[in-house]
């Protein structure tokens, strides 16, 4: 990912066509929030599809949104993971 002046990241190798997504929180607390809130919300709109047999196209949109949000989460999760792992272990270690 790369950040934008405006305070933005582009999601590297994403489609030409996709916009900057805003800015998520790299601090864990702040992340975990925000996946668990997409999570439910996730939830609830299967709930809601599952009483109608079918889902309104503004709803399939969010879903398609919260997906893509929750990638971008993960992605960012595994970044986190991925600077940890390298500070904790060189390759002077082995």
């Amino acid at each position: 990912m790369r950040s934008s002046p405006r305070g933005e990241v582009d999601v590297v190798g994403a489609p030409a066509a996709r916009e900057s997504v805003p800015r998520i929180g790299t601090d864990g607390p702040g992340l975990d929030r925000r996946i668990n809130r997409l999570a439910t919300e996730r939830t609830t709109l299967f709930a809601k599809a599952g009483t109608n047999a079918r889902m309104s196209q503004p709803d399939r949109q969010r879903l398609k949104d919260i997906e893509r949000e929750l990638d971008e989460c993960f992605l960012v999760r595994r970044q986190q993971r991925a600077a940890r792992d390298a500070r904790r272990f060189s390759r002077y270690d082995f």
